[in-house]
């Protein structure tokens, strides 16, 4: 029987080894397919190089396309290897990376592009047919004016020296630095993306940071509006609001997770998680904190992935300190971040949002400008501390964590954020902002609205 609906080819790009891009993605592409006119004929492909969450790709029905080259998809750190200024340590490796993306979108021939913090998809689509469509999701409103404007509010941690500065101080010292100087940091010329794109041939299209390595169509922003009020946002950018992973249901809680997180003596309960783009040395650093805490213990949950540390270390760090449990298993996030006081984290979007969606005050360490940009906010809104990176020492850690736990403002200030984040549909505004688009936009001899 013919079928006679219109076709829509969408691919979807992301590093598949980081946690929050996987989970963000995952959510958009179910959220498009759930607003999916009968009508049409839908197909969502998924561009890995490897990573542990293609198995949850395929068993939420969607299809992928494996490039070259295959990484071992452990995690960021071990498939990339980036540098303090490069989040591919090396121009060889970087232009295998756009090379595998280009043959990808030669051979699919999509009608949509989407793609999160992800430069090879972005840059590939230009150089393959700049006809095909490109929507970016974004942490933060990442762009240009707006980055040297107003989105670093601090001091950038790779400028180590001024990190020891008081918070105010640095604060002050941000606002004074001319935007254009903001705009040269190292960080923000990608070199070695930058060299492989120059080899592929997009010399005709000028690429001069990361930003422009990014550019797409229409960027949706997955952040709560009121971090942004007052401020113009590009018309091509759309703040859609949070979106992490939901609770699962039919997950059940360790029993051993359990005794430690409804322990009745009144302890204080933690979650650790480094997620996948911490390093080893901050999550032993907060394992540390939280067990050498004296006159009382604080029971932990920690979480040890192998893409951050192995589970033997983490275990050998905590000794036989009582009220921990570490593991290196999945654990419904949502519901454990309910279940304690402190959530001692990296800046990772998808896990600050999971946190306070619970209404949980936050200790955090960035790992790059994005993860600094999310924790100051959280902290210029009274939910957290965040320490610097070069400060991330357990004494440092523990003293944050005593100042939450003996000032309750973080925890109201963290329930606010809580109230706010609850009323948005972070996954459905995403998705209705996606079809829009593509009603508006994506006009072809297959698909029809």
């Amino acid at each position: 029987m013919k079928d006679d609906r219109g076709s829509l080819k969408i691919v979807i790009s992301v590093a598949l080894q980081d946690a929050g891009e996987a989970t963000r993605s995952l959510e958009i592409a179910k959220g498009i397919r759930d607003l999916c006119p009968s009508s049409i004929n839908l197909e969502i492909i998924f561009l890995s190089y490897g990573g542990r969450f293609e198995d949850k790709v395929l068993n939420n029905g969607f299809q992928i396309y494996k490039c070259e080259p295959r990484l071992e998809g452990v995690g960021f750190y071990a498939d990339l290897k980036p540098s303090a200024n490069n989040f591919v340590g090396s121009e060889e490796l970087a232009l295998k990376l756009l090379k595998g993306q280009v043959k990808a979108l030669e051979e699919l021939k999509p009608h949509l592009l989407i793609h999160g913090f992800w430069p090879f998809a972005s840059i590939a689509r230009r150089i393959v047919d700049k006809s095909i469509k490109g929507i970016c999701f974004l942490p933060i409103p990442f762009e240009e004016n707006l980055y040297g404007s107003f989105l670093m509010k601090d001091v950038p941690d790779q400028i180590k020296p001024l990190t020891y500065l008081p918070v105010t101080l640095r604060r002050a010292i941000m606002k004074l630095i001319p935007k254009s100087l903001k705009l040269k940091a190292p960080i923000m010329k990608q070199s070695n993306i930058l060299k492989a794109a120059e080899i592929c041939g997009i010399r005709e299209i000028k690429l001069k940071n990361l930003f422009d390595m990014l550019e797409a169509d229409l960027t949706i922003v997955n952040d709560l509006d009121e971090f942004y009020k007052g401020k113009k946002i590009p018309d091509n950018f759309q703040i859609v609001g949070p979106l992490y992973s939901p609770n699962d249901t039919n997950v059940d809680i360790d029993p051993l997770i359990k005794r430690v997180l409804q322990d009745d003596e009144g302890q204080l309960k933690i979650f650790c998680t480094m997620g996948s783009s911490g390093t080893k040395q901050q999550l032993l650093e907060a394992v540390k904190a939280i067990v050498s805490v004296k006159n009382r213990k604080w029971n932990t949950l920690i979480l040890a992935p192998p893409s951050v540390c192995p589970l033997s270390e983490a275990l050998k760090c905590a000794g036989n300190a009582e009220g921990i449990h570490i593991t290196d298993k999945f654990v419904p996030a949502l519901l454990i971040n309910s279940m304690v006081d402190v959530v001692v984290c990296h800046g990772g979007q998808g896990t600050i949002q999971t946190a306070l969606a619970s209404g949980t005050p936050i200790v955090g360490v960035a790992m790059q400008p994005e993860q600094q940009i999310n924790l100051d906010n959280v902290v210029l809104n009274g939910g957290g501390i965040r320490i610097p990176i070069h400060m991330w020492k357990s004494s440092n850690i523990q003293a944050a964590i005593r100042a939450i736990e003996n000032n309750p403002s973080y925890k109201k200030n963290a329930e606010k954020l809580q109230k706010n984040i609850k009323y948005i549909d972070g996954k459905r505004n995403s998705a209705e902002a996606i079809w829009n688009f593509i009603n508006n936009n994506i006009a072809t001899s297959t698909y029809s609205q």
